[in-house]
């Protein structure tokens, strides 16, 4: 049809900013709140709607896309919101959603024309959430985290060269910043990346940055020297803390979760603007290492809870 998107195009700059105000506006529970997109001021992040990898199969990663909406939203949505929103044809996404009905994995509610994840989505991860957070959910920690700084808060889980927000809690202060859930940034240039490189051990760790400054970020290399010492000052005090990293005026405490020795480490992370984070660094740290030590006691160094957090 004329003047439609092929489904190979890509949307622009400009069209993919407007899908995402539509979803910032769609959750905004207080009006006069700004809300700034994290992670759109340099070329070292990748968009969870934007261009797959070529090896990638377009449809799966459809599929994936569609239940993470879903996850970000937590309510029924219609076929037009998420063919708009995800940016992608309404008859390719009519077709995936009926399919996904069929499979059992979605409901349709004919009358308010609606669909929702069904149990069996729950499901599909219930062992992985069992044996890599005994005694506690990922949700409830997220949220628990959430409810106390109202901050950004999100689970951050390594992908090769970056880190991907895989569970995300939108702010909810006056001024917050919106992170997309799946989107990535390179490990060099994110808070929880930087933890990510904090728990390999130094050559390992020297060997990503140097592949990450030659193949993925030439413009922004990282300067060994300069992130070895940051590293040490993770591993010293068990958490990173970073400002102005991908986005100025946002500042984020990234802090790891799980055991290593045992599985994939997943990184919590809390992000907002720098003022608020500044002034309320020590009860955030706080928190996060209550959460933490909770969910996998020993896990974390020793630290003096009263002295600053030093920046990395």
């Amino acid at each position: 049809m004329k003047g439609a998107r092929s489904d190979t195009q890509p949307p622009s700059r400009r069209g993919r900013r407007r899908i995402v105000a539509e979803r910032v506006r769609a959750q905004l529970d207080d009006p006069a709140a700004t809300v700034i997109e994290a992670n759109r001021h340099d070329e070292l992040f990748r968009a969870a709607d934007g261009s797959p990898d070529p090896s990638v199969v377009k449809s799966a990663h459809r599929v994936l896309r569609i239940f993470e909406y879903f996850a970000e939203i937590e309510r029924p949505a219609a076929m037009t919101e998420i063919a708009r929103r995800l940016n992608y044809p309404p008859s390719s996404t009519s077709a995936l959603l009926k399919s996904l009905v069929e499979l059992g994995y979605l409901v349709h509610d004919r009358q308010a024309r609606s669909y929702l994840p069904t149990v069996r989505v729950a499901l599909l991860g219930g062992w992985l959430t069992s044996e890599r957070l005994p005694g506690a959910t990922l949700d409830a920690i997220t949220r628990e985290l959430h409810e106390a700084t109202r901050l950004t808060t999100f689970v951050v889980a390594r992908n090769q060269l970056y880190s991907q927000y895989i569970r995300v809690l939108q702010g909810t202060t006056p001024v917050r910043y919106y992170l997309e859930p799946g989107a990535r940034r390179l490990l060099t240039h994110s808070t929880p990346g930087r933890v990510f490189l904090s728990l390999m051990n130094d050559e390992d760790a020297r060997r990503i940055v140097q592949r990450i400054n030659a193949e993925e970020a030439p413009s922004s290399a990282v300067r060994i020297p300069d992130i070895q010492h940051a590293l040490a000052t993770i591993r010293r005090q068990g958490f990173a803390y970073t400002r102005d990293m991908g986005t100025p005026g946002l500042s984020a405490i990234a802090m790891r979760l799980t055991d290593t020795d045992r599985t994939p480490p997943l990184v919590i992370t809390v992000a907002g603007p720098s003022a608020i984070v500044s002034a309320d660094a020590r009860a955030i740290i706080g928190k996060m290492r209550e959460l933490v030590e909770r969910q996998s006691p020993g896990l974390l160094p020793q630290i003096d809870i009263d002295a600053p957090p030093i920046e990395t």
